[in-house]
């Protein structure tokens, strides 16, 4: 049981250590490798949490012992809720998807980009429907030619890059696991930061002008000049960013870090769910407390 509860608890920890180092993030990867690799490791993270929840919760159950069952009982009633949040997260963006894919439907077969008539000063990407970016005239008047073509090609790697899917994987997993939240954050402003980037290959100046541009055009709607929901990220950091050479190629020594966390957190899963195996059908005769003795 001792060795359970170490095993167990090395999830949470987990959790612990990317919320403290989530702040630290943007100094050791790029945005392209935040982009994928923090999801990854959140859902892992997140998974392995649920796991050992369920290992500790089902050992203390079958001990049969009155405290004891109480606590497992308690812990299956977190686990029950986490997972109701994430029921509904999930039914909030697929009801959002299905009202998006219109724009998708309606875009431009050859540049899948939709001009929408609005007073408001937009951009965004869509990718239900097909995918398509979504402009606003009140932005295509206020834009130059060359910031509103930074603007499309933007959100346009929004959509190559799969950012949504990727935000979502880390959305999902801090629903269950609320420890993940400051992860969320960062993955964001990296899939923005990988977004300018990629505009900016092209024009660095006119991407620059254009997030700044955006971000004042739209500073009326936010409580927060330094983080638009229209933009996204940090848009202070953004625009300093961009105002400095693109970040060098990703050192291979922290990706397989990285790998390696990933490949070690899910054999930890393997062996909690095991364990939860264990004792609703246990194998050989074995009794599901000395699993982990």
């Amino acid at each position: 049981m001792t060795l359970l509860l170490v095993v167990a608890a090395l999830p949470w920890l987990m959790s612990v250590a990317l919320r403290m180092y989530s702040g630290r993030i943007e100094n050791h990867f790029a945005p392209q490798t935040t982009v994928s690799i923090f999801p990854i490791l959140a859902a892992v993270s997140a998974f392995a949490v649920a796991a050992s929840a369920l290992a500790v919760a089902s050992v203390l159950v079958a001990s049969k012992r009155g405290v004891a069952v109480a606590i497992g009982i308690a812990i299956l009633g977190w686990v029950a809720w986490r997972l109701v949040l994430v029921a509904r997260h999930l039914s909030r963006v697929l009801a959002s998807a299905r009202d998006a894919a219109k724009f998708g439907e309606n875009a431009d077969a050859g540049s899948r980009t939709v001009v929408v008539d609005s007073p408001e000063p937009d951009a965004f990407a869509v990718a239900s429907g097909g995918g398509a970016v979504v402009i606003t005239t009140a932005l295509v008047d206020a834009l130059s030619d060359p910031e509103l073509n930074a603007v499309i090609r933007h959100e346009r790697a929004h959509l190559r890059f799969r950012h949504t899917f990727w935000t979502q994987m880390v959305e999902v997993a801090a629903q269950f696991d609320p420890l993940l939240r400051p992860v969320v954050r960062h993955v964001r402003h990296a899939a923005e930061r990988q977004a300018d980037e990629w505009a900016a290959r092209q024009d660095r100046p006119a991407t620059m002008s254009a997030v700044a541009r955006t971000v004042l055009l739209r500073a009326h709607l936010a409580q927060q000049s330094t983080a638009l929901s229209s933009t996204g990220g940090d848009v202070v950091r953004r625009v300093r960013a961009l105002t400095e050479p693109p970040p060098p190629p990703q050192r291979r020594p922290i990706i397989l870090a990285a790998l390696a966390l990933i490949v070690t957190f899910s054999a930890i899963s393997i062996a909690l769910v095991d364990v939860v195996q264990d004792v609703i059908a246990p194998e050989g005769g074995e009794a599901p407390t000395s699993v982990f003795r």
